[in-house]
């Protein structure tokens, strides 16, 4: 046992010698290159490369933006210095009813309807003028007369929060009825099938008329 151990005790001995001598130990205990650090010939090299780009335009150089630009103009605004020029509109005066979709919508067609009414009148005045020329018309859309009116909806009681909210019912005052617009063409044929009744009648009556000898 006592002999194993001397020889491999005499084999390392052997092994350190010979890496001593090759110098491998040496080499492997180097610093590391620092890669951060640029050579003083390769900084020159590449200095003097770079020297004939030096004064041209770089397609990858950005324009400057000037100071002023960047800066924000501390200017007063123009409605505060000449306030005569402008006009004041308050809307505190203005009710919400005003401002409801049914008003705007009845403004709306309102506005459409001075309009059409407006060309309508410059249409005539100039057939007047020119009444022997032939003149070709544009034909007229009345936008007016397509829309239809949204009616209403009708007030009913909705749940909300385990409640039952009624609609609002103001204490003296009653709704007014919308009242259905019925054509006179209606009217008239109720009035013909009223006589044509009348006379059906008068035509099966009479046979209990009695006959004058």
């Amino acid at each position: 046992m006592s002999s194993f151990q001397d020889r491999q005790k005499s084999l390392f001995n052997q092994l350190k010698e010979a890496e001593d001598q090759i110098g491998f130990s040496k080499t492997n205990k180097a610093a590391p290159q620092d890669y951060g650090t640029i050579d003083k010939f390769t900084y020159k090299k590449l200095k003097r490369e770079m020297k004939q780009f030096r004064g041209r335009e770089s397609i990858y150089k950005r324009p400057e933006a000037n100071l002023r630009e960047c800066l924000r103009a501390k200017t007063i605004p123009d409605h505060i210095v000449n306030p005569q020029k402008y006009k004041y509109y308050s809307l505190a005066d203005v009710t919400p009813e005003q401002m409801s979709d049914s008003t705007n919508t009845a403004t709306a067609l309102a506005h459409i309807r001075e309009m059409e009414e407006r060309e309508a009148s410059q249409t005539m005045m100039e057939t007047e003028m020119d009444p022997d020329e032939g003149v070709f018309k544009k034909p007229t859309f009345h936008i007016s007369s397509v829309i239809k009116r949204t009616p209403k909806p009708e007030e009913k009681p909705v749940f909300k929060n385990n409640k039952i909210v009624m609609p609002e019912y103001v204490v003296g005052v009653t709704k007014k009825k919308e009242k259905k617009l019925t054509s006179p063409l209606i009217k008239k044929d109720k009035s013909q099938k009223s006589e044509d009744s009348g006379t059906k009648v008068e035509l099966k009556l009479d046979h209990l008329f009695e006959e004058d000898e």
